[in-house]
């Protein structure tokens, strides 16, 4: 798993709170699975430039056919510009105007491709007010990821190669180019930050992305950590992703970096 690093120096901030959030209806994705057999688990994992979450979805089966349910939920946390208390875990913010969300799906644990959605796209949809309680349909069939020896001779190397070499000498191995879903030929298939800078919302991160992936960002205050989640399930847009953090509340160095998620 590949790790980069950064060094940030920010100014404190202050936040405000009135009142309570406001949950929202969500929004609810249905469809049919194919391509496996036995069925137990299906995840979505849904992330913006700012939130993410990871919805585990109902399941049903209807004459041997796979179907899934899953509601993504959402909630107003301002109103006129005033904070309406802390953030609800796992929940998605209603912001005022229009928001693209990518979307990622596994089934068993395993990725999955997603074929058909009635809004036309597939790999991201936009939310917004007028979208309260909307329900698309959003078909899947399992994609497993290549393993190792595939991944090696689908770029032609040897198939005997060492997994921690680095042959292309990119500064990382061919284990973690593979995790990262990186191209071992291509110098400039990396994993790494791209940029940071301050923006009226905080601290605007973007890193380098590849598809099918889904990412985990973490902080600490030392650069050999440890480091704690800042946010989980960051769905690849690919080839650049792009979060934004809160600006920190106090002058101490800011060490981040950025994971590969694995496992969902």
């Amino acid at each position: 798993m590949k790790c980069v690093i950064i060094t940030v120096f920010l100014i404190n901030t202050f936040a405000y709170a009135f009142g309570a959030i406001i949950p929202e209806p969500g929004f609810i994705m249905y469809g049919a699975i194919s391509g496996v057999s036995n069925m137990t688990n299906v995840a979505y994992q849904i992330s913006s430039t700012s939130s993410g979450v990871s919805i585990a979805a109902a399941l049903i089966s209807v004459n041997g056919q796979n179907f899934y349910l899953a509601t993504i939920p959402f909630e107003t946390r301002s109103v006129g510009g005033i904070s309406l208390g802390a953030p609800t875990p796992n929940t998605l913010p209603l912001n005022p105007a229009q928001t693209t969300f990518a979307r990622h799906a596994t089934v068993n644990g395993t990725n999955a491709a997603i074929v058909y959605a009635s809004s036309g796209s597939t790999n991201t949809f936009t939310f917004g007010p007028a979208d309260r309680g909307r329900v698309d349909r959003v078909d899947l069939a399992l994609s497993p990821p290549p393993t190792f020896a595939q991944w090696v001779a689908q770029y032609g190397l040897p198939s005997n190669s060492n997994p921690n070499s680095d042959p292309t000498h990119k500064g990382m191995t061919l284990m973690q180019q593979y995790v990262a879903n990186l191209n071992p030929n291509d110098p400039n298939s990396t994993f790494k930050f791209l940029g940071i800078q301050p923006s009226t919302a905080g601290v605007q991160l973007q890193w380098s992305s590849a598809a099918g992936e889904v990412y985990a960002l973490q902080q600490g205050t030392s650069l050999t950590g440890p480091f704690n989640l800042v946010q989980s399930n960051l769905v690849a847009t690919p080839g650049t992703n792009t979060f934004t953090i809160p600006m920190p509340t106090n002058s101490a160095s800011l060490f981040l970096r950025v994971v590969v998620q694995q496992g969902d």
